[in-house]
C-alpha cells in the first residue's frame, strides 16, 4: 500500500505559485496528494455546529440511487453565513464516492485578482476530472470544450465556490450538459 501511495505520489506533477499566498499553494497539493491516492485528508471530520440537518439533506440528495439523472445543487445566501464551510465538509465526506471529483473556491475573486484567473480555474479543474492529461491550451473556449468533453463521459463531483457570474459557470461547465 505504501509503495503504491509513494509512486503515486512521485507522479504528481508540479504547481506554480502564479502569485498565490504559499500557505494556500501548499493546501492546495496537500489535498490534491490526498484525492489522489483516495486517502480522507483526516479520520475524523469536525463538526459544524447547527448544520447536521444541512448536511443530512445534502447527503441524501447525493446518495438517492438516481444515477440516470444529472444534479446541479446551488446553495444560495448572505456572506459570511457558513456556505463555504458546508460545502467543504460535505465534498470531504463524498468525494470518494465519485470517478472524479473537483472543489475550486473563491472563483469569483480569482478571475478578478488574476488576468488569466478564469484560464487557471480551467486548468485545474480540468486537471482534477481528466485522466492526468495536461493540455497546453492558453484560450477559454478551448478549455471548456476539453472541459465538457470529459464531464459528457464521468460521473464527477464538483463544488464551484463563489460563481460571480454565469459566464464563468459556463467557462467551467460548459452549455453541453453533464453525464447522467
Amino acid at each position: 500500500l505504501w509503495e503504491r501511495a509513494l509512486t503515486q505520489v512521485a507522479d504528481l506533477k508540479g504547481k506554480a505559485v502564479n502569485g498565490r499566498k504559499e500557505t494556500k499553494l501548499i493546501e492546495e497539493v496537500v489535498t490534491d496528494i490526498h484525492r489522489r491516492i483516495g486517502v480522507p485528508l483526516c479520520h475524523t471530520l469536525p463538526s459544524l455546529q447547527g448544520r447536521n440537518y444541512d448536511i443530512r439533506l445534502i447527503t441524501s440528495w447525493l446518495t438517492d440511487g438516481s444515477c440516470h439523472t444529472i444534479d446541479i445543487l446551488t446553495i444560495v445566501g448572505i456572506s459570511g453565513i457558513g456556505k463555504t464551510s458546508l460545502a467543504k465538509y460535505v465534498f470531504r465526506l463524498h468525494f470518494g464516492k465519485f470517478h472524479k471529483s473537483s472543489f475550486i473556491e473563491d472563483i469569483n475573486t480569482r478571475c478578478k485578482e488574476h488576468h488569466n484567473g478564469l484560464l487557471d480555474l480551467q486548468k485545474q479543474l480540468h486537471g482534477d476530472i481528466s485522466k492526468k492529461i495536461e493540455l497546453h491550451v492558453n484560450d477559454v473556449t478551448m478549455y471548456t470544450s476539453k472541459i465538457e468533453s470529459v464531464l459528457s463521459r464521468k460521473r464527477v463531483f464538483i463544488v464551484l465556490d463563489d460563481i460571480g457570474s454565469l459566464d464563468q459557470l459556463n467557462a467551467l461547465l460548459g452549455k453541453n450538459g453533464l453525464h447522467p
